[in-house]
């Protein structure tokens, strides 16, 4: 019934069309919709359903077309993750870039085949309309604001920014990964659901680290809600982009995993946290690991791209 509820609540704040979509089940079907979406008119809502190439179910997405879009020139990307109970939503007011609001099999945290789901929109979303890969932003209210921390942290590489809404970070390890990757945390000072605090220890521990890159707003008086500044957040989203080739990268990751130039190929303790440091200066890369037992450091691309040749100064953190 509450996500029901919010659908509706969310409708009634939108201006412009709402659309049914048949559903996304092949090539074909993607392509009979990149060829409806022009024809549509412009800013309207689409709910979309699309069959999993997970498990074969047919799963909902939200999608908000922007004004004036045209696939001759390519768009930014704002998911959006919803709260626990709710449906898939998207911020009415922002009108400058393709928004989706996936599912993430409900409430799941956007953990597990809820992550999935959410790697599994973007990938269709970005067949069908065009997609700037550069400047694909990542936020979320609750659950989603947590969800937002934790996947914005899990894969740095993938978002240009990030604005967790009233969330919760977990592990505080984890912030070392945003040292390229900007947030935007905002939270309320009377949330009683996720009081302020659950966020903004994530902030005190990016200042902590040097990040000048992130930001923090609590709203004086403001409860759990979705609805902050999405005119400011709109115009500071544009200004973000990716950097694909950074000087230094810090991944800390549970699993054997990749972001930007660096690699965890293997773990010599499978339950703990795995750590790379690495920066490049002048003609030296410096390389500082913690439980990790192999792993590739750095891309032919990324040694010319900063004219650094392979001479390597390694240190083993035990």
């Amino acid at each position: 019934m509450k996500r029901i509820f919010l659908s509706i609540f969310l409708v009634s704040l939108f201006s412009g069309s709402v659309f049914a979509i048949e559903p996304i089940t092949d090539a074909n079907s993607v392509r009979k919709l990149v060829r409806q979406i022009e024809g549509l008119p412009q800013g309207g809502l689409i709910n979309l359903t699309f069959k999993s190439k997970i498990d074969d179910s047919y799963q909902p997405m939200l999608v908000k077309v922007p004004d004036g879009y045209t696939k001759t020139k390519s768009w930014p990307l704002l998911v959006v993750l919803h709260g626990l109970g709710d449906g898939p939503i998207v911020v009415p007011s922002i009108d400058s870039m393709v928004q989706i609001g996936p599912f993430g099999r409900g409430d799941m945290w956007y953990h597990g085949i809820g992550e999935q789901d959410i790697f599994e929109c973007i990938e269709l979303v970005r067949r069908i309309f065009n997609i700037n890969p550069d400047r694909v932003y990542l936020a979320g209210f609750s659950m989603g604001g947590a969800g937002a921390f934790d996947l914005g942290l899990k894969y740095p590489d993938t978002w240009a920014a990030c604005v967790p809404v009233c969330g919760s970070m977990g592990n505080l390890d984890l912030v070392a990964n945003g040292r390229n990757l900007p947030f935007w945390i905002n939270t309320g000072s009377e949330d009683r659901v996720v009081p302020a605090k659950y966020s903004k220890r994530a902030y005190e521990k990016a200042i902590e680290l040097g990040f000048k890159h992130w930001k923090y707003t609590e709203y004086k008086g403001m409860g759990h809600s979705f609805w902050v500044d999405w005119g400011q957040i709109e115009k500071w989203l544009l200004s973000q982009k990716k950097n694909n080739s950074p000087s230094t990268v810090s991944f800390t990751s549970e699993k054997c995993a990749k972001a930007y130039w660096s690699e965890i190929t293997e773990k010599y303790n499978c339950k703990q946290l795995a750590r790379i440091d690495v920066e490049t200066a002048s003609q030296t890369i410096k390389i500082k690991i913690s439980n990790i037992a192999d792993y590739t450091p750095v891309s032919y691309t990324h040694l010319r791209a900063h004219e650094t040749s392979l001479h390597l100064v390694c240190r083993l953190l035990l």
